[in-house]
């Protein structure tokens, strides 16, 4: 189990990660017919609206592998695949938050007056964003430390909670974690 221990931290941030994609997701598909007609007159709208569903969906496909991987990571006896695990996590969640930020930032959103859930929507996409950029630190420092042979124990939980926690303080004020 020592072995797997940055999987634990990484476990904790992608469940987190969930916990925001799922209810914005839900959030956006309450204006999705509304968007679809839309489209029917305005390419603009099209293109928002098919924008819209593929950022949301590398959002959840790098989500759920990394999911997927943080429970392999723990339940297998076998740490011969730590390193290239982390790494292919780590540049999946890279591509993703890349993908994400491009449609989902200030630029390319515009907020609407009175319709709260629409304007929560794209606030908690903005979230997932950032922790997609997040995840990938995390699993990038993983791999790195499971590459060295540093990623069994306390010293490699230290080194990893010293990075992502970085990244956490840095994104804390756009994420509503401090005033």
């Amino acid at each position: 189990m020592l072995s797997t221990i940055l999987a634990l931290p990484t476990l904790l941030l992608t469940l987190h990660t969930t916990t925001l994609i799922l209810p914005t997701i839900s959030r956006l598909r309450q204006y999705e017919s509304a968007s679809k007609t839309a489209a029917q007159y305005s390419n603009t709208a099209a293109e928002k609206l098919r924008k819209t569903q593929l950022t949301q969906a590398s959002g959840v496909i790098a989500t759920t592998i990394s999911l997927i991987s943080c429970l392999y990571l723990l339940s297998s006896p076998s740490i011969q695949y730590q390193g290239v695990t982390a790494g292919v996590n780590a540049v999946i969640c890279g591509l993703a938050y890349v993908h994400m930020a491009g449609f989902w930032n200030e630029r390319e959103q515009t907020r609407i007056p009175l319709v709260k859930d629409f304007n929560e929507a794209i606030r908690g996409s903005e979230k997932v964003v950032l922790l997609l950029g997040t995840l990938g630190v995390g699993w990038g420092v993983a791999a790195g430390l499971w590459v060295v042979g540093m990623g069994e124990g306390v010293v490699g939980l230290v080194i990893w909670g010293v990075a992502v926690g970085a990244r956490a303080w840095g994104i804390a004020g756009e994420m509503g974690w401090k005033r």
